[in-house]
């Protein structure tokens, strides 16, 4: 019995009880403030990652078109077109925001339309494209742009979400070859050198 009685008055003094379990409501709030300030930190920086990562994969898109372009071009054994489109169906406007590849004859097929969105996004043409503002591949793949003999031009994707350092990314064909390349822009989204 004498037992008893000593494990009673421990118990009673709280010496052998067990803690409580949990947190305790400081430690809740000091944990909220470290993760809000981490949040805060961490969430401009994921912004300007889907920003960039945005604009590159319209870059990539503007590459496949002119991909696209060529391949038809080779295939069908005529030459094919990209411009911009208003309506889907013809090459007009000056807007590259949407585009069509199309045979280059005036009843020619559309081959395929690409219509790209996006906050802050632009896409302009170099000069050489803009005198007859089309890119044009030859039955042998090689690129005839602004309907002249030029090999050489391009199209400009921009950002104006991203910070003007790397904010463009220029994807220019030369002869056969389509290239893209990162360069520094402005807060204006400049069209890309030829």
């Amino acid at each position: 019995m004498g037992r008893f009685e000593s494990n009673q008055a421990r118990t009673a003094v709280g010496a052998g009880s067990p803690r409580p379990a949990g947190f305790t409501l400081l430690e809740l709030v000091i944990t909220v403030a470290v993760l809000a300030i981490a949040l805060g930190i961490a969430i401009p920086s994921f912004q300007g990652i889907t920003n960039r990562n945005r604009l590159t994969s319209v870059a990539n898109e503007v590459v496949a078109a002119m991909q696209l372009t060529r391949m038809e071009a080779i295939r069908r054994n005529q030459r094919v077109v990209m411009c911009p489109s208003t309506n889907g169906t013809t090459c007009s406007g000056g807007n590259w925001m949407r585009m069509i590849v199309r045979e280059a004859d005036a009843a020619g097929e559309v081959i395929r339309e690409f219509q790209f969105t996006g906050r802050g996004l632009a896409i302009k043409s170099s000069s050489n494209v803009d005198d007859n503002n089309q890119i044009a591949f030859t039955s042998s793949g090689f690129a005839r742009v602004g309907g002249t003999t030029n090999a050489a031009g391009g199209l400009s994707v921009c950002s104006t979400a991203v910070p003007a350092v790397e904010n463009t990314r220029d994807v220019m064909v030369a002869v056969s070859r389509i290239s893209v390349v990162t360069r520094n822009g402005t807060a204006a989204c400049t069209a890309a050198t030829d």
